[in-house]
């Protein structure tokens, strides 16, 4: 889900900051570049851990900036299809549960809460038969069933750069604080 990524991209550094270190100028415009962007085969950026190494720059006559290339890691978040993840809802919604994923929400249909028919009351989903009820800040394991391709106009339309789908209807997934309350039962 989390990976450390190496990239590579070129810097610069303007002319009124010509003699300051250029890994801190570096570092300065890579966060600006790329935080919370997503990188094809890295993942969303969530930080930049550290520049590894810059080159010597180069000045072309067109422009009076010094341009370097600059090695860098970063933290970046890329879910996988199949990977369990454990979250906590965020919002109830009619047709299912919105969960805090790392740096993104993922999304349980209301028929993939688990074995139940369940309804929204009040705020909460509610298992007929179980009883089991999801509410804002309940914690919850789920299986990743998708995940959407990232799309870079989102977040000027206010939307996620990746959407997930999620899943509860399989065995040890679901609430958590439930499933440890049973373990106690169990064990008395």
């Amino acid at each position: 889900m989390y990976y450390l990524v190496t990239l590579t991209d070129i810097a610069f550094i303007p002319p009124d900051k010509i003699g300051e270190d250029p890994k801190e100028i570096a570092e300065q415009y890579l966060r600006s570049k790329y935080l919370g962007k997503f990188v094809s085969g890295a993942g969303l950026i969530v930080d930049i851990v550290g520049i590894e190494d810059v080159s010597l720059g180069k000045v072309f006559i067109s422009s009076p900036a010094v341009y370097f290339k600059a090695r860098f890691k970063a933290l970046s978040f890329l879910p996988k299809v199949q990977e369990i993840i454990e979250g906590e809802i965020d919002k109830i919604v009619t047709h299912g549960a919105i969960v805090k994923v790392g740096p993104v929400d993922g999304f349980i249909h209301i028929s993939q809460l688990g074995d139940d028919v369940f309804i929204q009351r009040g705020g909460v989903l509610q298992g007929r038969k179980t009883k089991i009820t999801y509410r804002p800040g309940d914690k919850i394991r789920a299986r990743v069933t998708a995940v959407s391709k990232p799309d870079p106009t989102a977040p000027k339309r206010g939307e996620p750069i990746i959407r997930i789908a999620l899943s509860c209807r399989q065995p040890g997934l679901g609430k958590i604080e439930e499933k440890k309350e049973e373990e106690k039962g169990a064990k008395a």
